[in-house]
């Protein structure tokens, strides 16, 4: 059965793989005949889709010369958006889904979009690429180590811990949208199902009173370019991701002091990236090239 299937992403541009991903798998799921419309944020960037998009305005969550007012409209906006909802009513109202599927939708678009898709009575597939729905801050990561302290709902530890790289109101506000929608029950009562990329996210989300009969496993898939544009170049290590600390980049750049006599190349951005490359000078890597953003060869929008 065809189905014209709602995205829900909070940027439209490659950003990170999450997008990169998205935008393959949007194609793929056109190729089978279905319909897909984005359901995103006005960025000013080029869209990576040039299929039908629905666009909130452009929120600058990092603006530091931001008044009073301006912060606290941002914050409201975080933690449940009428305007983003009302967005997603005229949406629904013009394209009329058979599904939703959502990505990234914090905190730009917020959780307020789901309620929506509930009252509207369309199913909902989030399809995770991070543990939000557990960890105020996404990775079950504090200050370079795994921790677990907001399981079970204890979200004050991301303002207690300090485990948030960002301003200390920030950690206030994530901790606090992180406990109203669990008030709310948004992901119990709003979701249908929860695509995991891993068996050990679905073990997370079950170790936290998540239904196992609403998770189901997909992993990611990689596309390639064709054969005949692949290149092969012996004796160098590829690294390609976003530059952030639970990549765990620190611990490939001191392993390369082991082989100094094999290139190293670092494919991506992310807030990571300075560190990164002061490291690799202080270790005195010279077999490490910090490559930037890469675009994909092979783009099918």
């Amino acid at each position: 059965m065809l189905m014209k299937i709602l995205y829900c992403n909070k940027y439209n541009y490659p950003f990170s793989g999450t997008e990169s991903y998205l935008f393959e798998l949007m194609c793929r799921i056109e190729e089978r005949g279905n319909q897909t419309a984005l359901f995103s944020m006005d960025h000013g960037h080029p869209s990576s889709f040039r299929g039908r998009s629905y666009l909130i305005p452009y929120l600058d969550f990092k603006d530091r010369n931001a008044r009073f007012l301006k912060k606290a409209r941002l914050a409201a906006h975080v933690l449940y958006s009428r305007s983003a909802r009302r967005r997603m009513r005229t949406c629904l109202a013009d394209y009329a889904p058979d599904l939703a599927h959502i990505r990234g939708i914090y905190h730009h678009l917020s959780p307020s979009i789901l309620w929506e898709l509930k009252r509207q009575g369309i199913p909902v597939i989030y399809h995770l690429n991070d543990f939000k729905v557990l960890c105020p801050t996404y990775n079950l990561v504090a200050k370079g180590r795994p921790c677990e302290s907001c399981s079970g709902g204890q979200y004050f530890h991301a303002v207690t811990e300090g485990c948030y790289a960002g301003p200390f109101s920030s950690a206030v506000v994530l901790a606090a949208e992180a406990y109203l929608h669990r008030w709310l029950r948004t992901y119990t009562r709003c979701v249908d199902l929860f695509l995991a990329p891993s068996e050990f996210v679905r073990d997370k989300l079950i170790a936290s009173g998540f239904s196992p009969k609403r998770i189901e496993v997909l992993p990611h898939f990689q596309a390639l370019p064709p054969e005949d544009r692949l290149t092969s170049d012996e004796g160098y290590i590829l690294y390609f991701g976003r530059l952030s600390p639970e990549k765990g980049v620190s611990d490939l750049l001191r392993a390369m002091m082991h082989l100094p006599h094999v290139p190293l190349i670092i494919a991506g951005e992310g807030p990571e990236r300075p560190r990164l490359e002061w490291l690799a000078r202080d270790l005195g890597l010279t077999n490490v090239l910090f490559a930037g953003h890469v675009a994909a060869l092979h783009s099918r929008n």
